[in-house]
């Protein structure tokens, strides 16, 4: 047996169209893993399925927006009675707002945690029930940030959000150990993704995140999506609660 490998798992990624979702559901198929992705644009979600499809064995679209909070439980019912429950969660689906706090938006602010935090928790919570119903374990793994433990100027709900995922994933992890679910989360430092595509085009602060990071470059999504394949196969199999920072050593230095 390859302790690294999720062959013949099902793994549902949201965010799935770009990006670290992106990443990860490329490295999970590469991996033996079927996929089910999830985004708001049907076409994209296409378009990425097209091209997972050359590695992975099976692959299925699940069109959904995840600020429909409301909407989370029922929609993730209705997809296990189509095609199977998942054995992997990946909450990497997010987005930010960013400016000075005292100009930013009560809405923003609601805009942000419920994409960052109430959809992760509502999601995990559905994939929960159906494993602990059915008597099965599995793997939840959120994507966290930097900004878990870190801060800088203009990035308030981002900030709180990640610190929110990275101790709802220890909540979670603490709460379903007995029932075989391992919880735990990936903190990306900077990553060249769509989400920081204005800050790589910004010179002063493409050169202040290469000369920051010990590594000296951004990071890639790649770079996250191989640690996320190792807390999804047998080799992570003692380790829940954890945050495990993927950030070229930024926080080890000063």
């Amino acid at each position: 047996m390859d302790p690294f490998s999720v062959q013949g798992k099902l793994a549902l990624i949201t965010g799935a169209t770009r990006g670290i979702g992106l990443g990860a559901a490329r490295a999970l198929a590469l991996s033996g893993a079927s996929l089910i992705l999830v985004g708001r644009d049907l076409a994209e979600l296409e378009r990425a399925a097209d091209e997972l499809r050359q590695v992975a064995k099976f692959v299925h679209v699940a069109p959904f927006d995840l600020a429909h909070t409301d909407g989370i439980a029922e929609w993730f019912d209705a997809l296990c009675a189509t095609v199977g429950t998942p054995e992997i969660l990946i909450n990497s689906a997010g987005i930010s707002k960013r400016g000075a706090a005292v100009d930013l938006s009560i809405d923003d602010w609601n805009d942000v945690m419920r994409v960052n935090v109430t959809a992760i928790f509502e999601l995990s919570r559905a994939f929960a029930k159906s494993l602990i119903r059915d008597g099965r374990g599995g793997r939840v793994i959120n994507i966290a940030s930097l900004m878990t433990a870190a801060a800088r100027p203009g990035t308030a709900p981002y900030t709180a959000s990640k610190g929110a995922v990275g101790q709802l994933t220890k909540a979670l992890a603490v709460e379903w150990a007995r029932n075989g679910i391992l919880v735990n989360a990936i903190a990306p430092g900077y990553i060249d993704t769509d989400l920081n595509k204005a800050l790589i085009a910004d010179p002063e602060f493409d050169n202040w995140v290469k000369n920051r990071c010990p590594l000296g470059r951004w990071g890639n999504p790649m770079d996250v999506a191989w640690p996320v394949v190792f807390l999804a196969s047998p080799a992570a199999g003692f380790i829940t609660g954890q945050v495990i920072f993927v950030d070229g050593g930024w926080l080890a230095t000063f």
